[in-house]
């Protein structure tokens, strides 16, 4: 248990000025009236010129949304996060900042803790490892497209040459009948490619049922010592989704998992509602979770970040397309699917909002 007595005033602000991070204490009208020296050095203002400051002065420009922050943060007591805010100091640095804010109270009186800071280097790290994984995500679609098309495209050829020279009637047929064949393959493909064009068909429904059909196939294909789980909240509502195209998504990264599991092991299907969804560029709102997770060895590190691009797989004689198209049936409903894995443990976690 930490003793309390061993924290002088002195001692404290000595881990508060030691902060990495900079750290600005507001008031209720936004002028600055305590600042660290991670602070100043992130502002390029020493403390006496810094202290009484309106925090719109500190910069020549910022987009860091003080409105929201006032409401939020100030009247309502809810933390609020900026992630990368463009900020021009008063030296004219430009830089992107993370910001945090949080009220706090004293003596009856509110204040506003800003944390600042600056993501530039992350950002740039980011894109570069973006651009890396997005040219490698690239070469493994043309890799993999290559291989689907050759085939066929040999057959079609073949088949094309005996033609020229075959006389025999049931012959010059077959030939057809394979050219015709290798053609609709590589149709297939391009469909595939392209993703679902039909618009989910939306009705109310009972998310356990649907699940129920998917546990009922899964244990149809289960050859292994697989455990299947269930883990269902009973009080989640009926749901506004294509019951058929949500089936078909976890059907799939069931039967993913039931693949990695070589060796037998435990899968498990679990349903919650999620208070804090937040879609990129989206307010939070309430969604279902589903969670399908194993203890499986885990996905290789080398295709964590494009899991969820075309081509993408590790499994001989796989098209890699399953994950692709299962992300456009989930983004039909306005939803997304989050993947975390690591060795001894892989959850796919989908979001599915709630219709009001």
């Amino acid at each position: 248990m930490i003793n309390k007595t061993h924290f002088s005033p002195e001692l404290l602000n000595i881990i508060w000025q030691n902060q990495t991070t900079a750290l600005m204490l507001l008031d209720e009208s936004f002028t600055l009236i305590y600042a660290n020296t991670s602070a100043s050095e992130l502002l390029g203002l020493g403390e006496k010129r810094l202290l009484g400051q309106a925090f719109d002065d500190l910069f020549n420009y910022h987009s860091i949304d003080l409105k929201r922050i006032a409401q939020y943060s100030l009247v309502d007591g809810v933390d609020c996060h900026q992630h990368r805010a463009d900020v021009v100091f008063i030296d004219s640095r430009h830089a992107k900042l993370a910001v945090s804010t949080r009220r706090i109270k004293h003596n009856d009186t509110y204040y506003i803790l800003f944390e600042c800071r600056q993501t530039d280097d992350e950002i740039k790290h980011d894109q570069v490892s973006n651009q890396m994984h997005q040219y490698q995500a690239a070469r493994n679609l043309i890799r993999g497209l290559a291989h689907e098309i050759k085939n066929p495209l040999g057959g079609i050829r073949g088949a094309a040459q005996l033609l020229q020279y075959e006389g025999d009637q049931q012959e010059r047929d077959q030939c057809a009948e394979l050219i015709i064949e290798q053609a609709d393959r590589l149709r297939e493909l391009v469909d595939k490619l392209l993703g679902p064009n039909q618009l989910p068909q939306k009705s109310y429904g009972n998310i356990h049922q649907t699940l129920e059909s998917v546990v009922k196939l899964s244990t149809l294909d289960n050859n292994r010592d697989i455990r299947l789980v269930k883990d269902y909240d009973p009080s989640i509502p009926d749901v506004y989704i294509d019951q058929s195209k949500v089936q078909q998504v976890v059907l799939n990264i069931v039967r993913n998992a039931q693949q990695a599991l070589v060796d037998g092991g435990e899968i498990k299907i679990k349903t919650r509602i999620n208070y804090q969804h937040r879609r990129p560029g989206k307010a939070p709102k309430k969604a279902l979770l589903i969670q399908v997770m194993d203890n499986g060895p885990g996905i290789d590190a080398n295709l964590r970040d494009t899991l969820f691009y075309p081509m993408t797989t590790n499994k001989e004689g796989g098209s890699g397309l399953g994950l692709s198209i299962a992300q456009t049936l989930i983004d039909q409903h306005d939803g997304y699917i989050e993947c975390d894995s690591w060795p001894g443990h892989t959850e796919f976690n989908i979001y599915l909002p709630f219709t009001d």
